[in-house]
């Protein structure tokens, strides 16, 4: 009637918390300022930890894929979301872009955890983004006791992941060289626990670690590859993969499966597939009919062929370059994108779906959107 007051409905907090949690970041953050109780809700940890465990959920039957490209219109990187299901690619998004916060001269970029991403320079400017609530936050310089000159600075190698334990923890993980010779020895590692904003030193590996890769992270353990010999140009021999429990705090090193064909790690490289790591060759031999991909069983400390890819049902300009990079899997088919992510193949082995990009990445990461804060 007209006149009559209207009136409010109070949603249980339960009913209220699996509908938000069913929602889109975008949305999330905009819905925190319809109340303080709504805005406290979704800042809760316990409605992150809720959130994330859903967005993990949705990655069966789709997944999301972040492109990174370099911008020079405000000296930063432009950022894609591309959203893949088993049809093929549904759509492509733009979000907001990184702006580079000083110089961002030889930065690279870490593997996503929770959503997290880190961009370093070889100057030690380390940042922690969160794309999609564009939090971020300039993490504080370790100052080691030597300087970054010359061609020295390239030996760098960060990355993200939380510890597996009782009050889980995110922590970085910083892999340098302290002696350009680049002995067994010179080789340090420093952790960075992002709730206490604190670096400290670890016990060093005894081994060099491979800096041209990223660092993998996979329940609770950050993963790398590395070798023993002393010599930089002399390291085909005894390549293992090296995984660093961020909770103990601690290095144990795995051996690569012979049967994979590599000598040395530039040949490798390495991914998450079905909650496993994954290895392959980085580059397809002329020769190759099959690609395969190699999966580590944890507990058995062995590998084991995961896929084996019929390369003849792929178009003769995915191979230039000579590189196939796996992204991740949805149901039974396989993310496969060439060297320049202009072409994307969705693989199993009953079909083979083909699909074109428009534009080409500088980088992709396979991704999913969180809450999750960078001060968390």
């Amino acid at each position: 009637m007209k006149g009559e007051k209207r009136r409010c409905v109070n949603v249980p907090q339960e009913i209220l918390q699996e509908i938000l949690v069913k929602l889109p970041v975008k949305s999330l953050a905009r819905f925190k300022a319809v109340s303080r109780e709504w805005g406290g809700t979704i800042e809760s940890k316990y409605f992150i930890e809720k959130h994330n465990r859903y967005q993990k959920s949705l990655q069966v039957g789709q997944v999301r894929i972040v492109s990174f490209s370099k911008e020079k219109r405000y000296n930063g990187l432009a950022l894609k979301n591309m959203l893949v299901s088993a049809s093929g690619i549904i759509h492509v998004s733009p979000c907001l872009p990184i702006r580079a916060f000083n110089r961002f001269d030889g930065y690279k970029i870490s593997e996503p955890c929770d959503g997290l991403i880190c961009l370093y320079t070889y100057s030690r400017i380390f940042n922690l983004v969160n794309p999609a609530t564009t939090s971020r936050r300039r993490i504080s310089d370790p100052t080691p006791p030597y300087s970054f000159s010359g061609r020295h600075e390239v030996y760098t190698l960060l990355g993200i992941g939380r510890s597996n334990s009782v009050s889980p923890r995110y922590k970085i993980v910083w892999f340098f060289e302290c002696d350009i010779k680049r002995v067994n020895k010179s080789t340090r590692c420093m952790v960075f626990a992002l709730d206490s904003n604190t670096w400290r030193y670890v016990d060093p590996p005894h081994c060099r670690v491979y800096y041209r890769h990223s660092l993998i992270h996979l329940d609770g353990v950050m993963y790398c590859f590395a070798d023993y010999m002393e010599e930089p140009r002399l390291f085909e021999q005894d390549v293992k993969l090296l995984a660093f429990d961020l909770h103990t705090e601690t290095f144990r090193s795995i051996s690569i499966t012979p049967d994979i064909g590599c000598k040395c790690c530039h040949e490798l490289s390495m991914c998450v597939l079905n909650y496993r790591i994954c290895i392959f060759k980085s580059f397809v031999d002329d020769q190759d009919c099959f690609f395969k991909i190699w999966g580590l069983d944890i507990d058995k400390r062995s590998w084991e062929t995961m896929y084996s890819i019929d390369l003849s049902c792929f178009p003769p300009e995915f191979k230039v370059g000579k590189r196939i990079i796996p992204m991740a899997t949805i149901n039974d088919y396989v993310i496969i994108s060439s060297f320049d992510r202009t072409i994307w193949v969705l693989y199993s082995s009953k079909s083979c779906i083909l699909y074109h990009m428009p534009f080409a990445c500088h980088l992709v990461m396979s991704y999913f959107e969180t809450l999750v804060s960078t001060y968390q």
